[in-house]
């Protein structure tokens, strides 16, 4: 077996529980190999469900390599531990001070994982009505001894725990992207309070699918989305009830019906009874492993080239940031429109603190070739990207 049909087959097993070929195993891992296996599923942050069907299959290793695999699951246990200990603070915080919130991706997805600890995330995404954002902000700073650098981003601001856990607290789930900002505006109105809270809501399921389609379409075209997020919406859809009546409505309306068959496709592929899928869904496939959780420089750079429709349009959108974006670093814009030339100049001068960075993404956009441009062209074309 090489490495992809292993860690597929393996991260298979974690979710499913569908047996492995043992002796196959046995003879396909290597030392190198287990290293490879080790960097591929730790790029998509999935080494802690290999760890943990290797160990369930009776397999165990010597040396570094399966120290950092063992490593990696004893860390997920503890980083679940920690995020589910802060977000019943912040739960009761909100309900404390009145303010409804929705918790997001890994906090609304872990109970559809076989254990909870399986469903891993970098930081906690909780969403607060925009008129409740500053209420909300110190009340955790004052109450709970919470940091901040108050410092909106286009939907969110980024607070830390007195553990240093990661709270993106958001105020719309928007993605800077009208398609799908249409659709992700709507959050409020497809959610339902949770049961036992005055408020705590969540989402439905049929937007919860939407909602976690957008984000893997907005992430995808900036290089790569992760494996993970093909294992969210294949357990979503395979464990719920959902109006399909609403969702394919949905998805053809905002532009992302061929994107979602396509992971539907390659979640089934992988994990379900599906044994062929098209072309595309490869080349899909492909694109997802070979960039990781957050995609690589280069596939980063290749979208986002296509994306702007040239190297040219890609650097002049770079120069003039679009007014959307400039409001959120410059709110004074909103009322004062006379303002944009000179935010647009200010942030150029904060830009200069940042060089090492604008240099390397220079260089990773100029370096694209036109092969690779082609086929991310053809890729984002077949998927309504």
């Amino acid at each position: 077996m090489n490495v992809r049909d292993l860690l597929i087959a393996l991260v298979r097993n974690a979710i499913k529980s569908e047996a492995l070929d043992i002796d196959v195993i046995k003879e396909s891992l290597s030392e190198n190999k287990l290293a490879t296996l080790f960097k591929v599923s730790k790029n998509h942050d999935v080494a802690h469900l290999v760890c943990y069907a290797l160990e369930k299959n009776g397999f165990s290793f010597e040396g570094e390599t399966w120290e950092r695999f063992v490593s990696e699951k004893e860390q997920a246990r503890l980083r679940y531990e920690m995020i589910q200990a802060d977000i019943n603070e912040i739960c009761e915080c909100f309900e404390d001070e009145g303010i409804d919130y929705i918790p997001l991706k890994g906090a609304a997805l872990r109970g559809l994982y076989p254990e909870p600890w399986m469903r891993t995330s970098c930081d906690i995404d909780i969403l607060v009505r925009e008129e409740d954002l500053k209420r909300a902000v110190k009340a955790l700073v004052e109450k709970h001894s919470y940091k901040t650098d108050d410092k909106k981003t286009y939907h969110d601001i980024s607070l830390y725990s007195p553990f240093g856990m990661h709270l993106e607290l958001h105020y719309n789930i928007k993605e800077n992207e009208p398609k799908y900002d249409e659709l992700l505006t709507r959050v409020w109105e497809f959610s339902k309070k949770a049961q036992g809270f005055e408020h705590k809501y969540e989402l439905t399921n049929e937007f919860l699918l939407l909602h976690l389609t957008a984000h893997a379409a907005y992430h995808f075209v900036n290089g790569g989305c992760g494996l993970r997020a093909v294992l969210d919406l294949w357990l979503l859809e395979t464990s719920v009830e959902l109006d399909w009546d609403i969702i394919i409505e949905a998805l053809e309306r905002n532009e992302l019906a061929e994107f979602y068959g396509a992971i539907a496709d390659l979640g089934e592929y992988w994990l379900g009874a599906k044994k062929e899928v098209r072309e595309i869904v490869l080349e899909t496939e492909k694109f997802i492993l070979l960039g990781g959780l957050y995609g690589t420089e280069k596939q980063a750079a290749t979208a986002k080239r296509v994306k702007k429709g040239g190297r040219i349009k890609y650097f002049w959108s770079r120069i003039f940031l679009p007014y959307e974006s400039l409001s959120v670093l410059y709110p004074i814009i909103k009322n004062h429109k006379i303002m944009i030339p000179f935010c647009q100049i200010s942030r150029w001068f904060g830009a200069i603190f940042k060089s090492k960075r604008i240099v390397k993404e220079t260089k990773n956009i100029a370096c694209v070739g036109s092969q690779e441009i082609k086929k991310t062209k053809e890729l984002l074309y077949y998927l309504g990207l």
